[in-house]
């Protein structure tokens, strides 16, 4: 099933296959979301009209490819942080590749550190990054996010996997107590490594 919804889904760019084989093949970076992630990730931009958006985890631009194809056709802008200045680099590199560019600033640094400088109103925010840090990167998200915003979490299905030992127990914490928080409603989606959207009420 998933071969075949695979060879459904159409990326908008044919760079954005060469990245996803590219990472195969490299060890100096964590694979990005995949196809079906990726999709999910326009639809909800284009369906929330999203126009102010922060990416915590840019890697070297797959996502962020993904959403700022989506919030091109009503000027949106993205704020992506990357704690390697060099895959930031090569990030931006891609995405000006694709004449992407001015829907997209990058800032190079730790996100617990960068989110704090950052003064927006998000309506959109999506956490692919250090999973030690999501527990603090959800609080502090919560209060940069509108009421009716989404926060979207990557690899929040760690727990049910049989590797990464410290990260599942992390994520499972994350998970039990974003289950626990009425301030949001939650849906827990087995795409990828798996993903949490957080509607804030």
């Amino acid at each position: 099933m998933n071969e075949y919804i695979d060879e459904l889904i159409c990326e908008p760019f044919a760079l954005q296959k060469f990245i996803r084989e590219s990472e195969k093949v490299r060890n100096d970076i964590c694979p990005s979301i995949g196809k079906e992630a990726g999709q999910l990730l326009y639809f909800l931009t284009k369906l929330t009209k999203a126009k102010n958006i922060m990416e915590i985890g840019t890697s070297i631009g797959y996502s962020t490819i993904w959403l700022a194809y989506a919030i091109k056709d009503f000027n949106g802008k993205i704020d992506t942080i990357e704690a390697s200045e060099r895959l930031s680099s090569e990030a931006k590199l891609n995405i000006n590749a694709l004449d992407l560019g001015e829907y997209v600033d990058f800032h190079v640094g730790f996100g617990e550190e960068i989110i704090n400088t950052l003064k927006k109103t998000y309506d959109l925010i999506f956490i692919d990054s250090s999973t030690k840090s999501y527990k603090f990167l959800y609080e502090k998200s919560i209060n940069k996010l509108k009421s009716g915003g989404l926060i979207i979490f990557e690899d929040v299905l760690f727990p049910s996997l049989e590797k990464r030992q410290i990260q599942k127990v992390m994520m499972d914490e994350l998970n039990k107590m974003i289950l626990e928080d009425n301030r949001v409603e939650k849906c827990f989606l087995n795409i990828g490594d798996g993903l949490l959207i957080c509607l804030k009420k």
